[in-house]
């Protein structure tokens, strides 16, 4: 849903993506160096410091967010650069739902645990529906509950407190994501046969 955002995002931090690539900041070290911050964020959260779990994972956003937008500066947009940031993104969201699972379970939160465990299998699957969906030629970027809204969803529930309630709107939102991806996949296929 906020990918339609991006290219007015884009246009209005243009000013900090030029200052990033004059200091000879690439897109690939911006997709690293987020990987490193969501892995810090995944520890912070496991130690059940949720506020500072919240800071380090929208730090994370913007290394993500910066990365595209500075290729496109630099003219340096390639297919192994979108491939490079996408398994990375699919790491970052790893590490951190892994963080999360790891405070659950020494709380002995089974709610929160289980929420956990339903929002990585869903988050996987939007992914791996988007993927299957372009191996066979076909644009799949629908659903309620893409990666920048995921994100805005953790660092809100981590940072106000109210994970656990977030954690279950996005075990159930993740997966009618991935379920309307299916759904779309189909009709257009299904389109596509009948023409």
């Amino acid at each position: 849903m906020l990918g339609h955002y991006k290219a007015p995002l884009h246009r209005l931090f243009d000013p900090v993506a030029r200052l990033l690539f004059r200091a000879r900041l690439r897109p690939n070290h911006l997709t690293v160096a987020g990987l490193g911050v969501s892995i810090a964020a995944a520890y912070v959260f496991s130690m059940g410091r949720l506020r500072w779990g919240a800071v380090l994972l929208a730090v994370a956003g913007l290394f993500d967010f910066f990365d595209g937008a500075v290729a496109r500066l630099a003219g340096s947009d390639s297919d192994y650069g979108a491939f490079l940031d996408s398994v990375v993104d699919r790491y970052s969201d790893l590490a951190v739902l892994l963080g999360i699972l790891v405070y659950y379970e020494t709380r002995g939160d089974t709610t929160g645990s289980i929420a956990t465990m339903a929002t990585l299998a869903g988050t996987f699957m939007v992914s791996y529906t988007k993927a299957r969906a372009q191996s066979i030629g076909l644009r799949c970027e629908v659903g309620i509950m893409e990666r920048p809204e995921r994100l805005i969803a953790l660092i809100a529930g981590a940072t106000f407190l109210v994970l656990t309630p977030i954690m279950v709107l996005l075990a159930v939102l993740t997966n009618v994501t991935a379920v309307q991806r299916i759904i779309y996949t189909r009709r257009i296929a299904r389109d596509l046969t009948l023409r």
